[in-house]
């Protein structure tokens, strides 16, 4: 059980009545460095988390205490850390907070009552689903060849791993449109708290759009800080041959990672996968996180994509997609069936080893991104949609590209009319092709621009909040931590519309 949850009001109550035993310098300190980590503090909403925790604490035993203030204590550390005003070491963090009582009053207690290092790590597990934890135990020996397996190089250079298995996106939206759930969700929790606590009061203040809202997606590489190899404990005898000793179990520090190709760095890399959803508010120019997912290194973007997108729509009912944009690594028939099943606008870069489809008619050429050619080699301009034909719906009508000009400046007698030919095409020739919104039109460029969003949002987890630079281990550190900055990077749009309104 809880042993006692500071509401936000007392919290309020609190940080006006520690202002008063501060000395100037300490006031001074709260009103420049500390102000605008102050404000968004204020801004968390603590009581919405107290509903969403209460269960996992139990009835009987030792009540827990300070829950409020190691959320407030996990969320102010990344705020200070994103303008180096503190090092990105949870440990050191701790032992710096009983030695400032300013930082301590604005967790919402004292410098005596801080809660110990032991009730943070109690505070990640108790939101973490995975039944095993015997793999992270320090004694627990594994298999010298135990995430070894690296993916095939890719040719060429920035290009992503292939996914060997070709059938399981097809698979994975099989299940999803059958409303089976897909397993191993160990972050449920995470995520619901992240709902909970970030996206809806995003909602609630007009951040995020409540309806024809467009979402974007990327997977970003995150490498551990541990050896791929493991540790042989105890030390091994000098006796052993070579052979021995590459054949004793060892213990891995971070179990969970394994082996990844960094397109970005054309080189392998030990660690994970980051997928993440996100939109962007185009008023404030603010990247907003929707949902958090650490995978497996050598899994594929296109199967990451599926499993963060079935979860969104599980753990955040109350988000309402129109355009989703994703990068030529979700090209798939699949995933073009899933979104167009849910009434969503398929936005997503074709890839060039998908090929192209053989339905459409052999007097039709076509170019790289599906746009019908010209007689003259030209690629044809959209020209609406026409619903007049019985049987198809939304036929795409594409038009010469010179438009009234076509007699006088076309060389090329393709008809006589005066805007040149006119072409039609359905969409149920190739869903992947002929999307709802046509690839070549101003709308698309214009929508697509916002998956940009996801590739500032990795910037900001990995360097702006110093994931990257944390000497973190296993999975769900790793969710943690970033459910942690995701709450930070909506606090901070939120912060800044506050200061928009008020000027």
């Amino acid at each position: 059980m809880i042993k006692h949850w500071q509401t936000n009001q007392e919290y309020h109550c609190f940080l006006t009545n520690a202002k008063t035993t501060f000395d100037s310098s300490e006031r001074v300190r709260l009103q420049s460095e500390l102000a605008s980590a102050r404000e968004k503090l204020r801004l968390l909403d603590t009581d919405a988390a107290m509903h969403f925790l209460e269960p996992f604490y139990s009835n009987t035993g030792r009540p827990a205490s300070n829950q409020p203030q190691i959320l407030r204590s996990f969320v102010l550390f990344f705020l200070l850390v994103s303008i180096n005003l503190t090092s990105p070491s949870l440990t050191t963090w701790v032992s710096r907070l009983k030695s400032d009582c300013v930082l301590a009053s604005l967790l919402g207690c004292s410098v005596n009552s801080l809660p110990p290092l032991g009730s943070y790590y109690d505070f990640m597990d108790r939101l973490w689903t995975r039944p095993d934890h015997s793999l992270y135990k320090r004694g627990k020996l594994l298999s010298p060849g135990w995430n070894r397996k690296k993916p095939p190089k890719p040719k060429g250079r920035h290009q992503k791993a292939s996914e060997n298995r070709s059938s399981i996106t097809d698979s994975l939206v099989s299940r999803i449109l059958d409303g089976k759930d897909l397993p191993f969700n160990f972050e449920a929790r995470l995520q619901k708290l992240f709902y909970t606590i970030a996206v809806l009061p995003s909602l609630k203040c007009g951040l995020i759009p409540d309806s024809s809202l467009t979402i974007s997606g990327d997977g970003t590489s995150v490498h551990a800080h541990s050896n791929p190899n493991g540790h042989i404990l105890p030390s091994p005898a000098h006796t052993l041959s070579q052979q021995e000793y590459a054949s004793l179990p060892r213990h891995y520090s971070d179990p969970d990672a394994s082996w990844g190709w960094d397109s970005d760095l054309d080189s392998f890399y030990f660690g994970y996968t980051l997928f993440q959803l996100s939109c962007h508010n185009p008023v404030l120019h603010a990247d907003i996180p929707l949902l958090l997912r650490f995978t497996s290194a050598r899994r594929h973007d296109s199967v990451s994509f599926l499993v963060a997108f079935h979860e969104l729509e599980k753990h955040m009912p109350g988000l309402s997609i129109k355009n989703m944009c994703l990068d030529s690594a979700m090209d798939n028939l699949p995933t073009y069936r899933l979104l167009k099943t849910r009434n969503i606008s398929a936005l997503i870069d074709l890839n060039s080893k998908s090929g192209h489809p053989k339905t459409i008619h052999d007097n039709i050429r076509i170019d790289k991104n599906g746009t019908p050619v010209c007689a003259a080699g030209l690629p044809m301009v959209p020209n609406g949609n026409d619903y007049s034909s019985k049987g198809h719906i939304g036929c795409q009508m594409w038009r010469c590209p010179y438009g009234k000009d076509h007699k006088t400046k076309c060389r090329c007698s393709c008809t006589s009319s005066i805007y040149g030919r006119v072409i039609k095409t359905r969409p149920e020739w190739d869903i992947r092709l002929y999307t709802d919104i046509p690839r070549s039109s101003e709308t698309y460029k214009k929508i697509y621009k916002q998956r940009t969003a996801t590739e500032r949002i990795n910037n900001r987890i990995l360097n702006d909040y110093g994931l990257h630079r944390m000497f973190i281990h296993t999975k769900e550190h790793y969710s943690f931590m970033t459910t942690m900055i995701g709450i930070c990077i909506h606090l901070d749009a939120r912060y800044k519309q506050q200061m928009q309104t008020a000027a």
